[in-house]
């Protein structure tokens, strides 16, 4: 059998959740089908290092594509239909345009349909005429149904693909409930293949690499004990929210002296969260290093007080099985899959309320006990989601569809 896998997002340099996802779920793959059949991995450039050694019958497909944009839409259907496969797998709710009946793909969360003013409106792109050249293209491909947003982009391909796959994967029950209740699918067409994380990078033996720690805190600029988020960082992540709690926490003497460190990239809202940092005077004490290494990413949850993750919503949240792995306290939103997903191994709060994270975070890090519970909790939670497993649950479907 001829399979295809969209590896692009999984190749890129700088990779984030989704990206990881594909990354990680496609190299658990690969020894698991038949010798016999023809992999073939689809990526804009070649494949980097950290791949390693691949079994001898997957292939890399590079597919160069000048325009940049619309790449798995345009080029990989150019290339399914001049080098056909039997079944495609797409790690991501974007599938080309001329895509074969056979195809799998992941729909992470469908956020976009609750909360749309939390995704960008305006045509993505870098310049105006590119914009207005990719919203006019758009436009007139979805009979004007549809612009070249951030969210037309999420909405369209969503709806493609529920339209155009037999099934769709997602990661979590929650995500299931809300695809099927949403969209009006059936039920047994949704196929939960929970996500993990790296067993080796993310373990409680990083607690002990003390002097790598200490390394990877002077990287990032952290110069006091420290809270710390990983995500992008914008309106989606509750970023402002987060730090406005902050804000709260440390005008109490006892935790005057700790630090915030956010991880990730700039994104939909960010100005006003730089904006309220040096409005109130926290520009010494909210660190963004932007994106960092994978290296350095289990250093700094292992040597962090409490892992925080304040989202609006979330599809599973990788992040927290990440630090729980390496045996940090874990504080999370009560909302979408992020319950589910901790399975009672984190401390939880409203979202919507500055106060109400300020109260979790106090909970937490005023008792010693309760610190020491999560950790024990948390590592227990993180050992029962492995990227192995969720390969072994998934690889059947290739020779079902």
């Amino acid at each position: 059998m001829r399979i295809g896998i969209d590896a692009s997002r999984a190749n890129l340099e700088q990779r984030t959740g989704t990206e990881w996802y594909a990354f990680h779920l496609i190299r658990a793959l690969a020894p698991l089908f038949k010798p016999e059949d023809r992999i073939r991995l689809y990526v804009k450039e070649p494949l980097r290092v950290e791949w390693g050694p691949l079994p001898s019958n997957v292939q890399v497909r590079v597919l160069g594509w000048w325009p940049t944009f619309l790449w798995t839409q345009l080029r990989l259907s150019w290339e399914i239909v001049f080098h056909p496969v039997d079944v495609l797998f797409v790690p991501a709710h974007t599938i080309p345009f001329l895509s074969p009946r056979r195809t799998l793909t992941t729909l992470h969360d469908i956020g976009f349909e609750h909360a749309q003013e939390l995704y960008g409106h305006e045509a993505i792109g870098k310049r105006k005429w590119t914009k207005r050249l990719l919203n006019l293209g758009v436009q007139v491909l979805t009979f004007g149904h549809y612009g070249a947003s951030e969210l037309d982009y999420h909405r369209f391909s969503a709806r493609r693909a529920i339209a155009s796959c037999p099934k769709i994967i997602t990661i979590s029950e929650y995500s299931k409930e809300d695809i099927c209740t949403t969209y009006g699918v059936d039920p047994e067409r949704i196929i939960i293949i929970p996500n993990a994380h790296d067993a080796i990078l993310f373990n409680a033996s990083v607690r002990e690499r003390k002097a790598e720690i200490t390394e990877a805190k002077v990287r990032a600029g952290v110069t006091a004990p420290y809270l710390m988020t990983i995500s992008r960082i914008e309106k989606k992540k509750n970023s402002l929210g987060l730090v406005r709690a902050f804000a709260l926490l440390v005008s109490q003497p006892a935790y005057a002296h700790l630090q915030l460190l956010l991880v990730g990239k700039p994104g939909l809202g960010y100005e006003a969260i730089t904006q309220f940092i040096e409005t109130n005077g926290l520009t010494a004490k909210v660190l963004f290093p932007g994106w960092t290494s994978e290296r350095d990413v289990p250093l700094l949850m292992a040597g962090a007080e409490a892992f925080i993750l304040p989202s609006f919503f979330e599809g599973f949240g990788i992040p927290v099985i990440e630090a729980m792995a390496v045996g940090t306290p874990v504080l999370c939103s009560n909302t979408t899959a992020l319950p589910e997903v901790v399975g009672g191994a984190a401390e939880l709060f409203d979202p919507t309320s500055p106060e109400a994270i300020v109260e979790a975070c106090t909970a937490v890090l005023g008792n010693p006990n309760h610190q020491e519970e999560l950790r024990t909790r948390g590592m227990e939670r993180a050992s029962e989601f492995s990227w192995a497993r969720s390969a072994a649950l998934l690889i059947p479907y290739f020779y079902q569809l």
